[in-house]
Parts: structure tokens; C-alpha cells; sequence
């Protein structure tokens, strides 16, 4: 009876620790920074390589079917430019450092997981454009003039970044996040 005790623990460890570690790979797995520097991560160039199990995997424990890594590209930003987390507590100006996408799409999302509802969104078609052509995107809690992505009170948020991949430059965000008042 003992050696079936321990049998059934040792299996039910070994088990679990498979679990743990294949979901945490999942998590990691094609995760790379944008540029040098930027919030921006993203997965999308590894949905085509050797890691596109995991990335694919990733996104189907969100309940979410990844992206086709010909036609849409996608990243996440969980800290401002200046490497701190976003959160509801201050407001943040997505401003446009470049040329953007003919179709984008920006939204915030409660936590970096996917499940949590999607508060906002602005994109090419509904966003307000400056003379210039640039974008100026305010995320807070209350309304601002203009652009305007409602943040969720008090906690921490993702933004995630939406683009058709017609080049290699829509798969770069070309929104730079910079800190506003904190409450």
C-alpha cells in the first residue's frame, strides 16, 4: 500500500511539474522587444519559427486565435518609454513617432491577460489626426480632449497594438508611451 502512496505522489509531482514548466515556457516562448529601449514586446516574428508551437499555444490559453503572421502583427506595452508600469493611477500620451500603418488599432486591456476585458480602443479609422499627420492618444481614467483610451482604475494595465503587416515596419508600434500626472 505504501509503494503505491508514493508512487501516485511521485507521479502527481512529476505531473505537476510538467504543467508548470510547459506553461511557463508558453509565457516566454518568442517574447523579444521590439527596438532597444521600447515597452513594446512581441511574439509575431516567432509565429513563423522554430518556437511557433508555444507562441500559438500562448495565445489559444488566452481563448484568443493568434494572429496570421503574413497579415497582422501584433505587441504589447506593460511599462510607459521610461520603463515604469502603466497604470490607472496616471494618465499616459501615446504620441505617433513615425509614419503609421494604412490600418492600426490600439487598445488597453485590465492585465496582460487577454481574457480581461478590452476597455478601449482607437485605430486608424476612428482616431483624430493632428495637421501634421501625427496621432496624440491620452490613456486615464477620466475623459480627456481628444484621443482618449479609458484606463482602469487604480491597477495595472496593457496596451496591446494591432497592425496590418504590409511591411516590416507595421510590426513596430510606432507610439511612443510617455507619463503624465499620478494621482
Amino acid at each position: 500500500m505504501r509503494r503505491f502512496i508514493w508512487a501516485t505522489v511521485y507521479v502527481t509531482v512529476g505531473v505537476a511539474a510538467g504543467c508548470i514548466s510547459a506553461f511557463a515556457l508558453i509565457q516566454q516562448a518568442g517574447v523579444k522587444s521590439v527596438a532597444a529601449g521600447d515597452p513594446w514586446q512581441t511574439r509575431s516574428a516567432a509565429l513563423a519559427g522554430p518556437n511557433a508551437f508555444y507562441v500559438r499555444s500562448h495565445y489559444l490559453l488566452e481563448g484568443r486565435l493568434p494572429p496570421a503572421p503574413s497579415q497582422l502583427g501584433e505587441a504589447t506595452a506593460e511599462t510607459d518609454s521610461d520603463g515604469r508600469p502603466l497604470t490607472g493611477s496616471c494618465t499616459y500620451v501615446l504620441a505617433s513617432t513615425g509614419p503609421l500603418p494604412r490600418w492600426w488599432s490600439l487598445g488597453i486591456i485590465e492585465t496582460a491577460d487577454a481574457k480581461a476585458a478590452l476597455q478601449t480602443t482607437a485605430d486608424s479609422d476612428t482616431a483624430v489626426h493632428e495637421a501634421d499627420g501625427s496621432v496624440k492618444i491620452s490613456a486615464a481614467t477620466a475623459p480627456q480632449a481628444g484621443n482618449w483610451l479609458k484606463a482602469p482604475d487604480k491597477r495595472r494595465f496593457t496596451l496591446i497594438y494591432s497592425a496590418l503587416s504590409s511591411s516590416a515596419r507595421a510590426l513596430e508600434p510606432p507610439f511612443s508611451i510617455t507619463r503624465g500626472a499620478c494621482s
